[in-house]
């Protein structure tokens, strides 16, 4: 077994809709690139605590129940990851804050995908996959 058998990170991402059917981006403060709510885990922290912890960090955001979506890896100039996204239910959209890790939010539904600059294809694929199922 070589050495580089798990250089990724593992990210959680948490895939959040709304009543009008649109998913709550965020765009990286770093890339200006569009992504998901989540993050990493910590050492010893459990994927669904940690999942939540980021919801609430990311956004102030008070989430529950994350259920597992998809997977896949991404790749960039800063790093590898491993992702699994998660459909989460939250008690209250209204008052949402980012952290300095973003520079904004909006709300994306699929007619509007195609302008969106996400940090990777994946992510793209896996929002329309989620919004073509509402």
């Amino acid at each position: 077994m070589s050495d580089q058998h798990l250089i990724a990170k593992i990210g959680q991402y948490a895939l959040v809709k709304n009543k009008e059917n649109k998913v709550l981006i965020l765009e990286r403060t770093r890339s200006k690139t569009w992504c998901l709510p989540g993050g990493r885990l910590n050492d010893d922290e459990e994927w669904d605590s940690a999942l939540l912890r980021e919801m609430d960090e990311e956004l102030t955001l008070n989430c529950n129940n994350p259920r597992p979506y998809m997977v896949n890896v991404l790749k960039d100039e800063w790093q590898t990851k491993y992702c699994v996204y998660f459909v989460v239910d939250c008690l209250d959209l209204s008052s949402l804050q980012i952290s300095d890790e973003h520079s904004d939010l909006k709300w994306v539904g699929l007619n509007e995908i195609d302008d969106i600059n996400f940090e990777d294809t994946k992510v793209k694929e896996v929002v329309c996959s989620f919004l073509g199922e509402g």
